[in-house]
């Protein structure tokens, strides 16, 4: 893996500025649900954040509960205080090109406590992944881009922290309690 890879297209996300939620780019996010379904979620998220691991769960749960209601897209913005957050979200992008970007989105936050440079080609094993490649596709540009890509829409948006949810291109603020509400309520929407 080489270590380093990413940290030159991660600066230049960081020092990234652009318009609202509104731009956010879709087209390469990893969705959950059908394209073009009633609602849009995008969850800008962290590996490492407790609240987004809660906010997964719960994403989850309306998956499930809603199917064919929502398309569910995720986007990386890995904290910077967060350790492991860049290597974990690049471990993610690394399984989407075998892909099982999801079944690694779970297993990273069923282990979030426990990340570390060692996991990664454990939780690659445990999915069923070619671990070797999975290695080498971690530390490889095309993923490091995907990660800063993504960062550099938080950024430009004016993110400062996880989860952070956009509903139909609106910037959604409640609790995740009203998060289901906002999702279906047309009036929140409309």
């Amino acid at each position: 893996m080489r270590s380093a890879a990413y940290i030159l297209p991660l600066l230049l996300a960081m020092a990234a500025c652009g318009p609202g939620p509104s731009s956010i780019d879709l087209r390469d996010a990893h969705r959950l649900g059908p394209k073009g379904a009633r609602v849009e979620l995008v969850v800008f998220s962290d590996f490492q954040c407790s609240f987004c691991k809660r906010a997964a769960r719960e994403i989850r749960r309306i998956h499930t509960r809603y199917p064919g209601r929502v398309a569910i897209y995720f986007k990386h913005f890995p904290l910077t205080y967060h350790p492991q957050s860049i290597k974990a979200a690049m471990a993610a992008e690394a399984a989407a090109l075998q892909g099982k970007f999801w079944e690694m989105h779970d297993l990273l936050y069923a282990n979030s406590g426990l990340l570390e440079d060692s996991i990664y080609p454990k939780l690659a094993a445990e999915i069923g992944l070619d671990v070797e490649k999975f290695e080498v596709d971690m530390g490889s540009f095309e993923v490091a881009n995907k990660v800063a890509a993504d960062r550099a829409e938080g950024v430009a948006i004016k993110l400062d922290g996880t989860p952070f949810f956009i509903i139909d291109k609106r910037p959604f603020h409640g609790s995740y309690d009203e998060l289901e509400d906002a999702l279906f309520n047309s009036s929140w929407y409309r």
